[in-house]
C-alpha cells in the first residue's frame, strides 16, 4: 500500500512550484508511514540523454531523506510521478520492488493490491516479468499493460483494457496508477470494495495517530488543474483544498503537450 503524487506542467515546475512546500512537506512526512522505499520517475529535459523518462528509487524511509525533497522542492520537469511504499505483507523490500518501474521510457506507479498474487503470476510469463524487474503484483500489472503496448494498443487504452481484466477476474482488487511516458500522464482510481488495510498500518514513527483521510479514505485521489494548465493527482493524505476528487472506477489521460484530459471508465 504506497502513497501517490504526480503532474504534468507546460513549462519545467517542482511540485514545490505547483502546490507550495508545506504541501510537500506533508505529502514527503506520509513516509513515516509508508516507510519501505520511495522513488520518482520524471521526463528528462535533455535532448542527449538516450532515456526520455528517468528514474530515482531507494529502498529506504523517505520522510527525512534530503533526496527526496529535493526532487519535491527543487528538481523541475514537464512531468513526473512519486510514490511512497508500504510493502503489501509477504513482499520483499529492496530496489528491485520499489516503484517507479520503469520499462521503454514507460514508468508506472502502484497503490492497491491484486491478489491473490500466485494466481495473478499466471497471466504473465517469467520473461514479461523479468523485463520488468521486481516480484509483486504491481509488477505483474505493468508486465500486462506492456504486453498491450507491444501488440499495438496506445499506452491509454492498454492501460485501461488492463484494469478492466483485472477487476473482472479479480475480487475487489486495489489499482490506483500513476502511468509516465514523455507524452502523457495515465491516472487510474480503481479500488471500489478495496478493504483498508488497516493491519499493515505500524504507527510508530507517528506518535501512534494515523495521517489525514487514512481511517476512512485511503483510496482517495484527487486532482487539481492550475491557472497555466498544470495538472496535479495525489493520494489522501493532504489537505487538498481547491482539488476535485477523482471517481471512483476511471481513468485519466492528461497530456504533457496542451493539458487536455480524457476520462473513461474502467
Amino acid at each position: 500500500m504506497c502513497r501517490l503524487l504526480g503532474y504534468i506542467s507546460p513549462t519545467p515546475a517542482s511540485a514545490a512550484d505547483l502546490i507550495g512546500t508545506d504541501e510537500c512537506r506533508q505529502w514527503q512526512d506520509l513516509g513515516r508511514l509508508h516507510d519501505d522505499g520511495w522513488g520518482t520517475a520524471w521526463i528528462s529535459a535533455d535532448p542527449t540523454d538516450a532515456e526520455v523518462v528517468k528514474r530515482f528509487r531507494r529502498p529506504r524511509e523517505g520522510a527525512d531523506d534530503p533526496q527526496l525533497t529535493d526532487a519535491l522542492d527543487a528538481e523541475t520537469s514537464i512531468g513526473r510521478i512519486f510514490h511512497l511504499r508500504m510493502a503489501t505483507a509477504g513482499m520483499d523490500v529492496h530496489e528491485e520492488n520499489t516503484h517507479p518501474f520503469l520499462t521503454s521510457d514507460i514508468a508506472l506507479a502502484h497503490n492497491g493490491s491484486v491478489h491473490p498474487i500466485d494466481r495473478l503470476r499466471e497471466y504473465v510469463t517469467s520473461a514479461e516479468v523479468e523485463r520488468i524487474g521486481g516480484t509483486t503484483d504491481s509488477a505483474i500489472i505493468f508486465a500486462l499493460i506492456l504486453r498491450r503496448v507491444d501488440e499495438g494498443e496506445t499506452l491509454f487504452d492498454a492501460t485501461v483494457a488492463t484494469v478492466r481484466m483485472l477487476r473482472a477476474d479479480f475480487d475487489h482488487p486495489g489499482i490506483n496508477l500513476l502511468v509516465l511516458s514523455a507524452e502523457e500522464m495515465i491516472v487510474v482510481h480503481a479500488t471500489a470494495g478495496t478493504a483498508i488495510p488497516y493491519q499493515s498500518f505500524d504507527t510508530s514513527g507517528t506518535g501512534g495517530e494515523l495521517p489525514l483521510d487514512h481511517k476512512d479514505h485511503y483510496y482517495r485521489m484527487s486532482w487539481q488543474r492550475l491557472a497555466d494548465g498544470a495538472m496535479i493527482v495525489s493520494s489522501s493524505g493532504l489537505d487538498h483544498k481547491g482539488w476535485n476528487l477523482i471517481e471512483q472506477n476511471t481513468a485519466m489521460r492528461l497530456t504533457v503537450a496542451d493539458g487536455a484530459e480524457t476520462v473513461v471508465g474502467v
